[in-house]
């Protein structure tokens, strides 16, 4: 495991919005959300639109406006959030129409939005042009948002416009991967993970319903199968605003990895179970017509359903673990690594030996700020504090209780009890927030209450080594002090 990088600070120097384009941006902002507004409430008055598919696209669209909002109030002077809200806002627009409209408005407004968000993503997440080259993706990204323009107006007679768009966005895509490689913060690598999973599964929903109704055209399709693909569609725009909305608020960035392993493993199961179930069927299906010369029907189905039931459990599991030893990896080597290292260090290593060679892993894995490992009423060992600074703040603090979390402590805020009922000694192990300032998700607690029985043996086992060794030294210097008093006696004692 590597050593804890110290993450850059939140706020650091950023080019911001100033004067006129402050006022400009909120004037257009204001007007794209009164549009909006007003599109959305046309489209429910007119009813044209199937129920369900009007109750996705309101639904979309308070969740954009709510996301667009937030931006508006908490990052009013960010030119890159600047850019995503006015693209959502154009986005909310433009996904209330169906996907085949021939309608010029949405036509235009698609242009309008695909240079707003190429342009964020481009300057995401400092408004900086990094790497150089993105400059020329730029100027490229406006050409051929001119170029759609005059698609769209029916100027020049071209199609070029959606396959050089698609060419842009994914030179954009490109550049925030090569910014995630060369991220020295690791905040911002968080950013960028947050946006990649924000991307790929929005991104992938969409496709997935462009498709789907791309190949619904003259065919006949199920009456669900309209309602399943706008589902589809409004899911990724929600998905892809909240992943940006996320990386830019700074707030739970380090759940990122959950995130991906989670989604990761929905995905993976629900392929497998759908292949699992097709391929049944269908092999269910020809050995009927093999062996008994007719189509099954019904019956396959229902084996097929029967046997991806009966593989549901065992699937998720193995997925599941995919996922997290794929994106999970530093808690995957707590749990396995930390209890074989205690348990070699326990013969030997002294109580603040054992907490410098921990703490470290810990903050690590659960990406702490600082942390420090506690015997009755002394600190032995701390990572990220001074250890005169935690023992001044384990001073100051009540009696420990044993909640394990203090949102209210923002030196301190979890405390994990590390002793049982029979130990003669209280151990604690305490840390830091991480470096958003949240506290931890259900996965590092789960790690963090795996290890604790290793530690506790260990620092038992070490507490137990040290009393003795200061017995025995206590001993020793008794027995050296009688020696000595002896030796004196005997060099003053004069035979009569």
């Amino acid at each position: 495991m590597t050593a804890l990088s110290v993450a850059a600070p939140f706020e650091t120097h950023r080019p911001e919005l100033r004067g006129w384009w402050v006022l400009a941006y909120r004037v257009t902002w204001g007007a794209l959300a009164f549009v909006a507004v007003g599109v959305i409430a046309a489209s429910a008055y007119a009813g044209t639109a199937h129920p369900a598919v009007l109750a996705l696209r309101l639904a979309k669209a308070a969740v954009i406006l709510s996301v667009c909002v937030i931006l508006l109030r908490r990052r009013a002077n960010d030119p890159v959030a600047a850019l995503l809200s006015l693209a959502f806002l154009t986005w909310t627009i433009n996904s209330s129409f169906d996907f085949a409209s021939a309608e010029m408005l949405p036509r235009l407004l698609d242009r309008v939005r695909f240079l707003l968000f190429v342009l964020a993503l481009l300057l995401f997440p400092d408004a900086r042009w990094r790497p150089g080259w993105t400059r020329g993706v730029a100027i490229a990204s406006a050409a051929v948002f001119l170029l759609g323009i005059a698609e769209g107006l029916a100027v020049v007679p071209t199609r070029l416009f959606l396959p050089l768009a698609i060419v842009c966005v994914i030179a954009a895509i490109a550049a925030l991967i090569v910014r995630f490689c060369t991220a020295a913060s690791q905040t911002e690598r968080q950013q960028l993970k947050w946006v990649a999973l924000g991307l790929f599964s929005g991104v992938g929903l969409v496709l997935i319903a462009r498709a789907g109704a791309a190949l619904s055209v003259g065919q006949a399709m199920p009456v669900a199968a309209p309602v399943l693909l706008e589902g589809l569609f409004q899911l990724g725009i929600i998905l892809i605003a909240l992943g940006f909305l996320v990386s830019l608020l700074r707030y739970r960035l380090f759940d990122a990895e959950a995130a991906i392993s989670r989604s990761a493993a929905l995905a993976g199961l629900t392929i497998a179970v759908v292949a699992v179930f097709a391929g049944t069927e269908a092999t269910i299906e020809w050995l009927g017509q093999q062996y008994l010369g007719m189509g099954i029907g019904d019956v396959s189905a229902a084996m097929a359903a029967a046997v991806a039931a009966v593989l549901l459990n065992p699937l998720h599991n193995r997925i599941s673990d995919w996922a997290e030893s794929r994106f999970q990896r530093d808690l995957i080597c707590l749990k396995k690594e930390l209890p074989e290292m205690l348990a070699e260090l326990a013969a030997g290593a002294t109580p603040r030996e054992l907490g410098q060679t921990i703490l470290p892993r810990i903050g690590v894995a659960v990406h702490a700020t600082r942390a420090g490992l506690a015997v009755r009423s002394r600190v032995v060992a701390a990572h990220g504090i001074a250890p005169d600074r935690a023992q001044a703040w384990l001073n100051a603090m009540p009696a420990k209780s044993d909640d394990d979390a203090d949102a209210t402590d923002s030196t301190f805020p979890v405390r994990v009890r590390l002793h049982g009922p029979l130990s003669n000694a209280p151990l604690w192990l305490f840390l830091g927030p991480r470096p958003d300032g949240s506290l931890y998700g259900k996965e590092d607690l789960d790690a963090l209450a795996t290890i604790a029985p290793a530690m506790r043996h260990a620092l038992t086992w070490a507490l137990d080594r040290e009393r003795f060794r200061l017995a025995h030294r206590r001993e020793v210097h008794a027995l050296r002090a009688q020696i000595a008093l002896l030796a004196a006696r005997a060099g003053n004692y004069r035979p009569s």
